[in-house]
């Protein structure tokens, strides 16, 4: 029973959290994308940091399918 809850909870979360930060992000992600064949070095690990979190709903998703009890971090 309590793991239904974790799975309304992580429900919860990626409604009013995680799916507003993912779609921040994305706008910067693509912004960037053409720049990284210039500027390979920052722009690279900046990217990398971003794409975690834009698919960090996948899992939540996961998360919400399995009824996992602990956090799923992007990183």
């Amino acid at each position: 029973m309590h793991r239904i809850v974790y799975a309304i909870f992580w429900m919860l979360v990626l409604w009013f959290f995680v799916w507003p930060v993912a779609s921040f992000c994305a706008w910067f992600w693509i912004v960037l994308q053409p720049l990284e064949a210039c500027f390979p070095s920052p722009i690279k690990a900046i990217n990398t940091f971003l794409e975690k979190l834009i698919t960090w709903p996948r899992d939540f998703g996961h998360a919400i399918a399995n009824c996992q009890t602990t956090f799923p971090a992007p990183f």
